[in-house]
């Protein structure tokens, strides 16, 4: 069976690990796979093609570069890692052959602005003429886009994500931190809700709790958050700024609480990371969240008071802290991507 993954992505993003994990996976298992992503890569699988930016239109002219990289391109299965790269697969007419697509989320139903909304649905109606099957991260993306776009039920199908256990561990000689440490990582778009950890910040030091929050992410100085801090004359706030990977599970590790205040998550990649780095977890209780986080995690109502109460009770309660984490490794350990794969392989075998 001769398998090609598209993207129209790089390996880093969330669905870009996605698609790097099991392209590796299927590739070790003695699969004949080839995955095709704009950035290459070293692995000699994974193939690059040429791609032009345009500056704000990138993510409306990849497709078309794709699907002219895929024309004389032959495969027993197609699977596209996003419906950006299904469009691609309808646009160099794949459609002879099994077309599995990964649709992720419905995000772009609820934040998206206007004109990505309409280019989201656009190709997400495109690639579902097209797709035999369609794969969701969750059962709440799946609910999502029943509810969104119509799709019939039968067609989806949830395969969680899987995490990286020789990356993501807890740090061998963990070391106390000088200063109770919370951190984030991830987008500072606003359905992130990355504003609540600077009032999360304030109510901390009006309960006099000595901590610092630490947020990773890149282009803060492009948001207002910076502002905020600097009106609200917030004294524990630090921008972390982009983590590369090769720093990004040392910044997971080390940490004393990893908070994550999300109002919307088709899975959540970093409270997961986190859990499986052994760091107490906090998390917003919306999306995909307390699905894939269960008990490893506290849920809860995103606001920076409960955010405050729960962050205060593990600083005052080491136990608790301690307990968290154990529960948050037990947790993190259900999700590889050896199960991932194997279950997508599963879907693969019923076309």
């Amino acid at each position: 069976m001769k398998l090609t993954l598209t993207s129209c992505l790089t390996q880093n993003c969330g669905i870009g690990r996605y698609t790097h994990e099991l392209a590796s996976y299927f590739h070790q298992s003695g699969l004949e796979v080839t995955l095709y992503r704009k950035d290459g890569g070293a692995e000699p699988y994974i193939k690059g093609y040429p791609y032009r930016s345009f500056k704000n239109l990138r993510y409306y002219v990849a497709p078309y570069y794709l699907s002219k990289a895929l024309e004389s391109v032959e495969s027993d299965i197609w699977h596209a890692d996003y419906v950006d790269a299904g469009w691609a697969l309808a646009l160099a007419k794949k459609s002879r052959q099994p077309v599995i697509v990964t649709a992720h989320d419905a995000i772009p139903f609820i934040y998206a602005k206007p004109l990505d909304r309409w280019v989201y649905q656009y190709e997400l109606k495109k690639t579902t003429e097209i797709a035999d099957a369609i794969i969701v991260v969750s059962q709440k993306s799946k609910d999502d886009l029943i509810r969104h776009a119509q799709i019939p039920e039968e067609k989806i199908h949830v395969v969680h994500n899987g995490i990286n256990h020789d990356f993501f561990y807890p740090e061998p000689n963990r070391k106390e931190n000088s200063v109770f440490t919370i951190r984030y990582i991830g987008g500072l778009a606003k359905h992130k809700n990355v504003e609540s950890l600077i009032y999360t910040a304030l109510l901390l030091e009006r309960k006099n709790i000595t901590c610092k929050i630490q947020i990773g992410g890149g282009f803060h100085q492009q948001t207002t958050l910076p502002k905020l801090v600097r009106e609200l004359k917030v004294q524990n706030v630090e921008f972390k700024g982009f983590i590369s990977n090769d720093k990004l599970r040392a910044f997971l590790a080390s940490a004393d609480v990893f908070l994550y205040p999300s109002l919307y998550e088709g899975f959540g990649f970093p409270p997961l990371e986190a859990m499986a780095c052994g760091t107490a977890t906090v998390s917003s209780n919306r999306g995909s969240l307390p699905e894939v986080l269960q008990n490893g995690a506290i849920c809860c109502e995103p606001t920076p008071e409960n955010f405050a109460n729960a962050i205060e009770s593990l600083y005052r309660h080491p136990s608790k802290l301690h307990a968290l984490r154990e529960r948050g490794l037990k947790t993190a350990a259900e999700y590889t991507w050896e199960k991932t794969a194997k279950q997508t392989l599963g879907i693969y075998g019923r076309l």
